[in-house]
């Protein structure tokens, strides 16, 4: 069986470049592509930079309006098996996983949650809750600073194929550095026909708290008149949220038959709400001034650690200056890098195919990692996952409706510029 395929463009940083090398997916070896010749995008120079610096005599100092972005359920399903579908995530946000256990899973912990944007997830503190007598559990993840155009949420439970069902938020105006207040949970609760979240004492106003509960009986919604928003009641369980008014103790209350449960509620800050205002306050003093573009200078030159997390961690360059002169005009702080390889190729004419998988290496030959997180129906792919100043080698191949995957394709590179 034969595979054809026809990879056309790789766009990075916006710039399509013509591969013009056809990329046969064949049984038999395949002669090499010759590499694309990138064309760098100007890099801001040190000079550039410290002209900016001139006019960075402004500063920012505010207090965000944390609002909800979007709630997504997903499953019931098996994990990791089944990936979560969520809408392109924007940048600097916080990602919240909310995840339940189906009956049998108490025991369950969360190995990790990863997407396809390389957004980093932790558990939101000791958030685990578990009912024992139901043997179920729920936990929280979060993801801070979030990285834009993730699409595909991973759970991945221990033991893996554990069944269970997902809530998944996005939030915009949260602190980018240090988000996480305060972590409660609940476990083997009573049965109860108004099964409480885990309460939660905020320290600042205008937090955003998240609280989930694993009822045995099932439930109806919010009691009436509780401040909480109900977001979902996926496989009969608590999922709701509340953006509060001022700091103090929170407590979502649902109505059921009468079961047992178990609960964990967390809260994350408001940026501005103590601490860096942003990933641009590098001195965290929660105002983007001269002084963060000074000490912005200072860790490009060697003269402070670099500990900046604006182009990536512990990156210090001439974009990471402008950046922090940036926000001191115009309060926003750009995050992230912006650099994305896109590919196309022709549809393979081969008998029953059902999709087509993409593999990238770090150098020529592989090994190779596969990078779309499920098999793809259609003919183009954007990798959102590269960074700077690296060097990828892409291989795509075929796969048929009894599983088989062809070898290999040629092997076109890509070059990512610095920064």
């Amino acid at each position: 069986m034969k595979f054809t395929s026809d990879i056309r463009h790789f766009t990075l940083q916006g710039r399509a470049v013509d591969l013009r090398a056809r990329s046969r997916m064949a049984a038999e070896p395949l002669s090499p592509v010759p590499a694309p010749k990138v064309v760098k995008p100007r890099t801001p120079t040190m000079r550039t930079a410290f002209l900016a610096f001139l006019f960075a005599g402004l500063s920012t100092s505010a207090w965000a309006q944390i609002s909800l972005v979007h709630v997504t359920e997903c499953g019931s399903q098996a994990f990791p098996a089944s990936t979560c579908s969520i809408p392109s995530t924007g940048n600097g946000n916080l990602l919240v996983v909310g995840w339940m256990s189906n009956f049998g899973g108490g025991a369950t912990t969360i190995a990790s949650v990863t997407d396809n944007a390389g957004n980093i997830y932790s558990e939101a503190g000791p958030a685990k809750a578990v009912d024992t007598g139901a043997n179920f559990m729920a936990d929280l993840w979060y993801a801070k600073n979030s990285r834009p155009g993730a699409t595909a949420v991973t759970i991945t439970p221990n033991p893996t194929g554990t069944t269970g069902t997902a809530v998944l938020w996005e939030f915009s105006g949260v602190d980018t550095t240090a988000p996480l207040d305060k972590t409660a949970v609940l476990n083997s609760m009573a049965a109860t026909a108004t099964p409480s979240g885990a309460s939660v004492t905020t320290t600042a106003p205008g937090e955003i708290v998240i609280s989930i509960a694993a009822i045995m009986s099932g439930l109806s919604g919010l009691v009436s008149g509780n401040s909480f928003t109900s977001d979902s009641m996926l496989n009969g369980n608590g999922w709701a949220h509340l953006i509060t008014p001022s700091a103090g103790t929170y407590t979502a209350q649902w109505s059921s038959s009468s079961g047992t449960y178990s609960a964990s509620s967390v809260s994350f800050k408001a940026a501005g709400s103590g601490g860096a205002l942003n990933a641009c306050d590098l001195n965290a003093d929660n105002v983007v001034n001269s002084t963060d573009a000074q000490l912005a200078t200072n860790m490009i030159l060697g003269s402070s650690p670099c500990t900046a997390n604006i182009d990536g961690a512990g990156v210090c360059n001439a974009v990471v200056l402008q950046r922090v002169i940036n926000a001191t005009m115009s309060g926003t702080c750009v995050i992230g890098n912006p650099h994305t390889v896109s590919m196309t190729w022709t549809a393979s004419t081969s008998a029953n195919v059902t999709g087509y998988n993409i593999y990238r290496a770090a150098t020529s030959g592989g090994p190779y990692t596969k990078v779309n997180s499920s098999l793809m129906a259609g003919t183009s792919y954007t990798d959102n996952t590269v960074q700077s100043g690296q060097t990828y080698y892409y291989v795509a191949t075929a796969m048929d409706s009894t599983n088989a995957e062809s070898s290999y394709s040629n092997q076109p590179q890509a070059v990512i510029p610095n920064p």
